[in-house]
């Protein structure tokens, strides 16, 4: 049978197709009402039943669905469209707000409720603030901030703080925990990232932070740099920078890695010490944050550092003195208190002032010459407060034992400096019983004048195998002097003359005690006038001429003269 129609012309394209859509079947028909009364498109209805557009636009034209709303929708809503922005405005969920209308009488289904108040939260979300990426240049940045955690540390939570620091060219990246954010922490945590990162960038870009910001001034708020923060800058060549107030995007990159720390490292950690803690972040930013593939840069961190390096600012031979400085007095039991926990020191230094350097993780007590004499890390948390004895601090101490019984002189040498072995044999088989007594000064130098230069001493001693105290003594007498004391001021002669006074005992009026006597009692004497101790000394030569007739006045007159 020919297709032609009466005109001669085959049937068009359109015709035949909608002959074709004819064939849907009644269960496609069901299924488009129910997704374009879900608020389907026509182009996801026809995704999901597998239809064109064009079969389901029919559809809906046949079905009267095209140009408006799905039934029923807008009128279950109406009677709770204030409820549902009231609640919207108070951030509760959608799951929410269906049980609560329900319960008054809400009859609609979930997604029509979900649509409308995801329209709500659109007009009333304020307009999001659009971030501006910058990249920087080898060398020009590092940023660096703190961030806080409480993780179990031998099965109690405890309160940890983390410096965080990362090269913004390379992504190269330094964390290490610490127990405070103080200002002297901070000044260790930048000297030991520089050291990381093996130089320094000519910027340094940080939160306001007061260990380092005074405040501002002025109407673009200039900041006023701590005395001690500027120091440190200045002495590693970098220039601070301060972020604006509540702008955390200006250290994007360090605020991402940190959330980065604590998704792929820190939850769900337990520690069992302190150390334990820095050495597990430690190993996993060495084989893993910095050996990652970036999902900025798509570079290695570790192989871009090894072409930055050389634009870093060269580190100074020696670290800046980040210490705190403090002095403490040590007790008559040779212990010092440390930041709660008393600790034992060299016996040498009991009772007496001694200058303490506090550091982040540790301490050092220096003896009279500017040497370390003592030096140890602070307590875990749960033995802060408890008496730390060493018992080798008591080692000088004579006819003490230093330690539990069995303990010798030359064991505790021994463990302090086990690189002089041979010098404690040698000891003891020219010494024989005076050893001790050798070990014991030996310990002393050491503590007096340091561990390195009592070393150095001890080894060209035992070079030369002269086994004795006395030669070490000599040797560091000659190549490290000991700061001579000051000077003493002389005395003025008005000091001097109050001095002497002040020696003088108390005068006595027993020597007169002859006066009080009776005439009775007193011998008798001739009419001449008896000289005074006075006119006797003024007129020499009178008292010849006219001694005096009791000899017991003279000699008690004699006594006033040689008293006053």
């Amino acid at each position: 049978m020919s297709n032609d129609n009466n005109d001669g012309r085959t049937s068009s394209p359109g015709r035949t197709q909608q002959t074709n859509q004819g064939d849907i079947s009644p269960e496609e028909r069901e299924r488009i009402l129910e997704l374009r009364s879900h608020r389907y498109g026509m182009r996801q209805i026809a995704l999901r039943i597998g239809r064109d557009r064009k079969t389901v636009r029919r559809i809906l034209q046949e079905e009267g669905l095209l140009d408006r709303q799905p039934p029923d929708q807008t009128g279950k809503l109406d009677p709770f469209r204030e409820t549902i922005q009231e609640k919207v405005r108070k951030r509760l969920t959608a799951t929410r707000i269906l049980r609560e209308i329900r319960q008054q009488g809400y009859t609609g289904g979930r997604t029509i409720l979900a649509d409308y108040i995801r329209s709500i939260r659109g007009e009333l979300a304020p307009r999001a603030r659009v971030k501006r990426r910058f990249e920087t240049r080898p060398g020009q940045e590092m940023q660096a901030d703190w961030t806080v955690y409480t993780v179990p540390i031998a099965g109690s939570p405890t309160r940890v703080h983390a410096l965080v620091c990362e090269l913004a060219y390379s992504r190269k990246a330094h964390v290490h925990f610490y127990r405070n954010e103080r200002e002297p922490t901070l000044l260790e945590g930048l000297a030991l990232a520089f050291e990381s990162f093996t130089g320094v960038t000519q910027r340094v870009v940080f939160d306001s932070m007061s260990t380092i910001v005074l405040g501002r001034i002025g109407s673009n708020g200039k900041p006023i740099w701590h005395p001690r923060f500027l120091d440190l800058a200045k002495y590693y060549g970098f220039e601070p920078f301060l972020c604006k107030v509540r702008d955390p995007d200006r250290k994007g990159k360090t605020e991402k890695f940190i959330r980065f720390l604590e998704d792929d490292c820190i939850r769900g950690a337990e520690f069992a010490s302190f150390d334990e803690l820095n050495g597990r972040v430690h190993d996993w930013i060495d084989n893993i944050a910095n050996r990652r593939t970036h999902g900025t840069t798509g570079l290695i961190p570790d192989e871009v550092w090894l072409s930055e390096r050389d634009f870093l600012i060269r580190l100074p031979e020696t670290r800046f003195a980040v210490h705190e400085d403090a002095v403490r007095q040590v007790g008559p039991d040779a212990t010092v208190w440390i930041q709660g926990t008393p600790y034992t020191v060299p016996a040498q230094l009991a009772n007496r002032s001694a200058a303490v350097r506090l550091y982040a993780e540790h301490f050092e007590v220096m003896n009279r010459s500017g040497q370390i004499a003592f030096s140890r890390r602070y307590v875990e948390a749960g033995d802060k407060g408890r008496l730390q004895i060493d018992p080798a601090h008591y080692a000088t101490l004579p006819g003490r034992h230093p330690g539990p019984a069995g303990t010798r002189i030359d064991d505790l040498f021994l463990k302090r400096f086990p690189q002089l072995s041979g010098l404690v044999e040698g000891i003891a088989k020219r010494m024989k019983s005076l050893a001790p007594i050798h070990l014991r000064a030996l310990w002393r130098l050491a503590d007096l004048y340091g561990e390195p230069a009592f070393l150095s001493a001890a080894a060209r001693v035992l070079d030369f195998r002269r086994f004795n105290a006395e030669a070490v003594r000599r040797i560091l007498e000659r190549d490290y002097p000991l700061p001579e004391p000051p000077p003493v001021t002389p005395m003025s002669p008005a000091a001097r003359t109050l001095a002497l006074l002040s020696e003088v005992e108390p005068g006595s009026l027993d020597s007169f005690a002859h006066l009080d006597q009776t005439e009775a009692s007193v011998p008798s004497a001739p009419e001449a006038p008896v000289p005074t101790a006075t006119s006797a000394n003024a007129t020499p030569g009178a008292e010849g001429a006219n001694p005096p007739a009791n000899p017991e006045t003279k000699n008690d007159s004699a006594e006033d003269d040689h008293d006053s």
